[in-house]
């Protein structure tokens, strides 16, 4: 079973790396792929005890299907992009819900402080599916979030001994900075 689970784990993080280098190019065929691998992602964090990452994966497949159709409309990708007080605004609400999910689950600053690990799944959950959302919509800032997520990322799935999805995740940070390059040198819809 051990093995099975590695597999599933390698296979995901490879169609993991084809949704990224795909979104950057701004290609609608990224949406597929990042579908596979969350599917994929659902079972592999749930096995490794990472329940927000696996919820999380579950919305991620939803919203690549919305994705896939929303991009499919289009011929040519039109990038959009928040006022900062919007930014400001969202940040906020996540942290606030973020620290309400913890402390309702986690009781206490004492428990907080022991339970790292699920307190960074549900700050990473969150943020990841803003992202998500601002990726979808073609906000261009999506990347800056993406650069802090994928380092929190490496961090939450090496110690979750998630070591292909940690590789994952150091090429996303990477690929993101290419992302972030590629997004920038487009207009934006007023």
């Amino acid at each position: 079973m051990e093995n099975f689970n590695l597999f599933l784990e390698w296979t995901a993080a490879a169609a993991g790396a084809v949704y990224l280098f795909l979104v950057a190019r701004k290609n609608k065929w990224a949406w597929l792929s990042g579908g596979i691998s969350s599917f994929i992602y659902i079972f592999v964090f749930y096995q490794s005890n990472l329940p927000a990452q696996s919820i999380l994966s579950i919305a991620y497949v939803l919203l690549s299907v919305f994705a896939f159709w929303s991009w499919n409309r289009e011929g040519d990708i039109t990038l959009i992009s928040w006022k900062r007080r919007n930014h400001l605004f969202a940040i906020q609400i996540i942290l606030l819900s973020g620290g309400l999910i913890a402390w309702t689950k986690l009781g206490s600053f004492h428990n907080f402080i022991e339970k790292e690990t699920f307190v960074l799944d549900v700050f990473i959950a969150l943020f990841s599916l803003f992202a998500t959302i601002l990726g979808v919509l073609k906000e261009k800032s999506n990347w800056i979030y993406w650069l802090f997520i994928n380092l929190a990322c490496i961090i939450l799935y090496f110690n979750a001994q998630l070591y292909a999805t940690t590789i994952l995740y150091v090429a996303y940070f990477i690929l993101g900075i290419y992302g972030l390059r590629e997004w920038n040198k487009k207009s934006v819809t007023p």
